[in-house]
């Protein structure tokens, strides 16, 4: 993204382009280890780089409506969440259409529409945006409805992957991250980006590096309900091994993304909730640059 001169101009244009470049932006990150991207679908048989396109196109007027019912937002922060979840709904039912019942980006959709309404009402509050803001903003907004799901979870029978891994484990998953204000992209994504660009190191090399960092803090549930609870463990295992000595950025780290990808492939697992929290570090990194 460009350096705006003037914050008052700011369009629902530029923001859905940064939404959709950010999602793209994930995608197109190549290679990575279990996922998709321009080379192969990792361990998904029923989905590819262009199903992630037709996916993209079809969620990103939905954030883009996020940001601005942020941006509008006059009351509680706590009373705006409800409605986003709202239009959240229409954009899961909107994805399943484009990709013939192939869920992309459900997990997506929950990260950054919750960041989207709170980057509009930061911007709406000081004209630009300050992601410590919008970081305090998800927290506050979703800290106290996100624990009654967890009370209401606890006491009806086993539906989803999520909810039994909380019922079993106290695994929170992407909630519990909702409910903390995102601490693995405030923390550790977002500055590693930030570090990686500001020295002028490559979009493709940082974006696999801030994946592989995202990978060693995440108990990723998308690994977790294909695997197992030690298949975490060696994931994050793995992903430090690279990530180390450099990862994406040495020849010898490239090669050892692509065993991990074949191995990930054998074994079936994919991080898709760290892949979400790369297309949400991108999206606030682009917001950062846009001013």
């Amino acid at each position: 993204m460009y350096a705006r001169a003037n914050a008052a101009m700011l369009t629902s244009t530029e923001i859905e382009a940064c939404i959709k470049a950010s999602i793209l932006g994930e995608v197109y990150t190549t290679p990575k280890p279990g996922l998709v991207d321009r080379r192969d679908s990792g361990a998904h048989r029923d989905m590819n780089v262009y199903t992630f396109e037709r996916s993209a196109a079809a969620i990103t007027p939905y954030l883009t409506k996020m940001f601005f019912e942020g941006y509008f937002w006059k009351n509680s922060l706590q009373n705006l969440f409800p409605k986003i979840r709202k239009t959240g709904i229409f954009a899961e039912k909107t994805m399943f259409r484009a990709t013939d019942q192939v869920n992309t980006h459900k997990g997506l959709i929950f990260t950054m529409g919750i960041l989207s309404a709170c980057a509009g009402q930061c911007y709406a509050k000081i004209r630009r945006f300050d992601t410590s803001k919008i970081f305090a903003y998800a927290e506050e907004m979703t800290k106290d409805a996100l624990e009654a799901d967890f009370l209401e979870m606890s006491q009806r029978d086993l539906v989803t992957h999520g909810e039994i891994l909380f019922q079993k484990y106290g695994e929170r998953g992407i909630r519990g991250e909702a409910q903390k204000g995102f601490p693995i992209i405030r923390n550790i994504a977002l500055p590693l980006m930030r570090q990686y660009r500001g020295i002028g190191l490559d979009e493709n090399g940082s974006n696999i590096n801030v994946l592989l960092r995202i990978m060693m803090e995440l108990n990723d549930t998308n690994v977790w309900s294909r695997g197992s609870r030690d298949d975490v463990k060696w994931i994050q295992e793995q992903a430090e091994k690279i990530w180390k000595p450099g990862g994406a950025f040495f020849e010898t780290g490239m090669k050892k993304i692509e065993k991990l990808n074949r191995e990930c492939i054998r074994r079936n697992l994919s991080p898709g909730g760290a892949a979400d929290l790369l297309a949400a570090t991108l999206f606030l990194y682009q917001l950062e640059k846009m001013f």
